[in-house]
């Protein structure tokens, strides 16, 4: 599941923080672009231990598409995300 972004505006609608929730406790990988701003919901997000914040940089922008397209191809880690490379 790809969620393009976690910004300021689409946290101030309930019912798409509800639908994000419940990604986050499916059995499903996702890749989500967070705003880099504080807020309580996407804090608490990026503090579960089976999440990995990688952060998007001028140095990474053109290979980490290939590289998180082949991490969704390996095998699920149950409750960890796979070793960063």
């Amino acid at each position: 599941m790809l969620i393009d972004e976690l910004g300021r505006m689409e946290l101030a609608c309930t019912a798409f923080r509800h639908a994000v929730d419940a990604l986050f406790v499916a059995e499903v990988d996702v890749v989500a672009t967070v705003h880099t701003h504080r807020d309580p919901f996407t804090d608490a997000l990026k503090r579960r231990a089976d999440i990995e914040v990688i952060q998007l940089t001028a140095a990474n922008r053109d290979v980490l598409p290939g590289e998180l397209a082949a991490r969704l191809q390996q095998p699920r880690t149950h409750g960890r995300p796979p070793p960063h490379g």
